[in-house]
């Protein structure tokens, strides 16, 4: 698979406007693929990782109702 940085600078070398645009696409959407399973990772630890509510709390929550 080719580097999308060296497309990039290829394209503009040669004067390849559409290729450049092309090659910056792709740059930018392999970031943002990265990012988005990053966070999605992220999420996921959150979701799972809840703190747990003492009975105390839970009691001093009702009682306050």
């Amino acid at each position: 698979m080719s580097n999308p940085y060296e497309d990039a600078v290829d394209s503009v070398y040669s004067n390849n406007p559409a290729g450049f645009q092309d090659a910056v696409n792709n740059i930018l959407a392999d970031k943002l693929r990265e990012r988005i399973g990053v966070e999605k990772v992220a999420v996921a630890q959150n979701f799972l990782n809840e703190p747990e509510v003492d009975d105390e709390q839970e009691e001093v929550a009702d009682e306050e109702v």
